[in-house]
């Protein structure tokens, strides 16, 4: 328990760069880092002074009147090479301003009427802004809360707190909005004067499940539609000359293939050569850049607009990026890129690489210090329901042999020069099989990557393998990095086919030797979460569950949650609670509705503003659990959404988490 606690303490001391962007010639990096009181601040790195040995970001300086209180984040780069922040007098980000690095105050200032979501610098000395109105929700990727509004009382009619689009000319006081009545946005992009959006007509998250891509005048407003789909779409993006445009369809938090549209003809072709994308972006009219999952690590390159690809690096590490997904910030020539990098060694840390290889070379080191925290993580496989093969990374204390190899055919895109144990793979032993910690992953639609720390379900996968635990973080049918027929077969299917697949990998590591059948434990956060409350309702064979943030009954998440109505109907493959039918299915998926069998001591952890998965869905399963004799406890945050922020929250549940699968045998 010490041991967890104690390297988790000192992981909670990773600090994580954001927002980073590469200017336009490829000298400097702006990113956000937090200051010691916690506020996060723009800072830039000179890349040649990184080369000499400088390896610590500069801070842009803050006004030196005022609160001392401002936020900044969404760092961008204006074409003239000055910074562009989202920025706020606290953590509401309410005003764009434009900096010069040395420069103690802004050059340019505007204020805008909502929390900023996104700024896109056009090449004329414009800005694209893309904000929030007070009250409107956010999904469970942004921590499933309200934009904050302190009307007292809050009202809410339907179509009133919506995402807006505005433009404004650096220099000129003015923000202009674009009028698109009766739609929110979630996505955008503009090029010389026009804007090409991710939109829908629900203006809360669930709308975001029934897209449509738009071209936009920004005068009027007036939208015409490129494409709709059943899907989800990010990252779209207008090529230059004004002909084409490309756009991400996938699932959830979007990791998809490409879809190319003529802005002339409408015509939109999916461009086969790559999937699992997260970001891309045009180098010039005719090649584009990407990046994205590739099994349990990275991949990216190039490719020509009509989809032949020209360049593929694959590397067994996680970059991060806006939503927790892979992207890129690259230079005016297409040449060098630049993000955060991590792998199973090394912490994150700013990077850069040129686009077509992907050879990431840390620049910064901020978390060295750290490094010698890391645990030994391989890549491991085996048969799932169905005979499908499954993939999950296990990490345990210290280096071990493998126990199982990874055949080439299912994870055909690792480095070769670090190989399917990962870097580390190979010597050492532990002594007998050791107690297991499941650690089920949110989505369904999203995966476990190799990274120093996983960060999901609070951070605790790496300070579990610290105690001695063997910790396996399975991706399951369901999960990205395997391409979208693989994502798609959970769909309709939720709790059946993917928890069997994860209890195939325990069954795998049991059957290896490296598993304790008799000190096991299920956790995750999220639908991680639902799928360990779901699991205790299958079978007794966990001796503790630990359930974040998750869903325990379908039928009032469908007009509870935020994503009610979208997200659902989209993986129930349209099971309408407003139907008999509807409602039997979703029961028949609803732990709540199974409580009679369980016997594994559940706790359960939930913010109390999570609109995302409210937190009644935590109170029916403790209701459930408690009447049917089960062992629980409720634990639940006040000020917290979908996953927990404040410090002191987190070290919590940290401490109860542990000290909950010590005391039931676990570890």
């Amino acid at each position: 328990m010490t041991a967890a606690l104690e390297a988790y303490a000192a992981l909670a001391g990773l600090r994580v760069p954001d927002a980073v962007v590469l200017d336009p010639e490829g000298a400097r990096v702006a990113c956000v880092l937090p200051r010691p009181d916690g506020r996060p601040v723009a800072h830039v790195l000179d890349l040649s002074g990184a080369e000499s040995g400088n390896r610590g970001p500069v801070p842009v300086p803050v006004p030196v009147a005022g609160t001392g209180t401002e936020w900044h984040a969404l760092t961008r780069w204006l074409p003239d090479g000055r910074l562009l922040l989202a920025a706020g007098d606290g953590p509401d980000l309410d005003h764009v301003e434009v900096r010069s690095p040395g420069d103690p105050v802004p050059a340019w200032r505007v204020r805008v009427g909502g929390e900023i979501e996104d700024l896109v610098p056009g090449g004329d000395g414009t800005v694209l802004v893309r904000f929030a109105d007070p009250g409107s929700e956010r999904d469970g990727s942004h921590l499933g809360l309200r934009v904050r509004d302190e009307t007292d009382p809050f009202v809410r009619t339907p179509g009133d707190r919506r995402r807006r689009l505005a433009w404004a000319r650096v220099g000129d006081g003015e923000l202009r909005p674009v009028p698109l009545r009766g739609l929110t946005v979630w996505d955008a992009d503009w090029r010389d004067g026009v804007v090409l959006a991710v939109t829908s007509a629900d203006e809360t998250p669930a709308g975001y499940y029934r897209p449509a891509l738009d071209l936009v005048d920004p005068e009027s407003g007036e939208p015409r539609t490129l494409l709709r789909t059943s899907w989800q779409l990010s990252r779209p993006r207008l090529a230059p000359g004004g002909r084409t445009a490309v756009v991400v369809e996938g699932l959830s938090i979007v990791s998809g293939r490409i879809i190319r549209v003529d802005l002339v003809t409408g015509e939109a072709t999916p461009l086969a050569a790559v999937d699992d994308v997260t970001d891309l972006g045009w180098l010039d009219e005719d090649t584009l850049w990407f990046t994205g999952w590739s099994g349990t690590g990275t991949h990216g390159g190039t490719l020509t607009a009509d989809g032949r690809l020209l360049t593929r690096w694959t590397s067994w590490g996680t970059l991060g990026g806006r939503d927790g997904q892979p992207s890129l910030s690259v230079d005016r020539t297409g040449a060098l890129a630049v993000a955060v990098w991590e792998t199973a060694e090394c912490p994150p840390e700013v990077a850069v690489a040129q686009v077509a290889k992907g050879d990431w070379r840390q620049v910064t080191d901020l978390n060295a210090a750290l490094a010698p925290l890391a645990v030994h993580q391989e890549e491991i496989s085996w048969t799932g329901q169905d005979g499908l093969a499954v993939q999950g990374l296990l990490l345990r204390r210290s280096p071990i042999s493998p126990v199982v190899t990874v055949d080439p055919a299912v994870s055909p895109n690792l480095s070769p020069s670090t190989g399917p144990a990962g870097p580390t793979g190979g010597g050492g032993t532990e002594a007998g099989p050791s107690p297991l910690v499941v650690i089920v992953h949110g989505g369904p639609t999203w995966l476990w990557s190799t990274a120093f720390a996983p960060a999901e379900s609070g951070g605790l996968a790496a300070a579990l393998a610290h105690a001695g635990a063997a910790v396996l973080l399975p991706n399951p049918r369901g999960s990205s990095g395997r391409g979208q027929e693989y994502a798609r077969r959970v769909i309709g299917r939720f709790g059946e086919d993917d928890l069997g697949d994860v209890l195939a990998g325990v069954d795998h590591l049991v059957a290896a030797g490296v598993a304790d059948p008799d000190r096991m434990a299920v956790m995750g956060l999220s639908y991680g979460g639902y799928l360990s409350a779901w699991a205790v309702t299958r079978t007794g064979r966990f001796r503790a569950a630990v359930v974040m943030s998750g869903v325990s009954d379908w039928l009032s998440f469908a007009t509870a949650s935020n994503l009610g109505g979208g997200f659902d109907l989209l993986y129930h493959r349209g099971a309408d609670p407003a139907t008999p039918q509807g409602r039997e299915f979703l029961a028949a998926r609803s732990p709540v509705c199974h409580a009679a069998g369980v016997t594994t001591p559940t706790l359960i952890l939930h913010g109390a503003e999570d609109r995302t998965t409210p937190v009644g869905q935590a109170e029916q399963l403790y209701r459930a659990w408690s009447a049917a004799g089960v062992r629980t406890q409720l634990v639940v945050y006040p000020r917290e959404g979908h996953e927990l922020t404040e410090k002191a929250h987190r070290g919590d549940a940290a401490e109860r988490v542990v000290a909950w699968l010590t005391g039931n045998g676990v570890l």
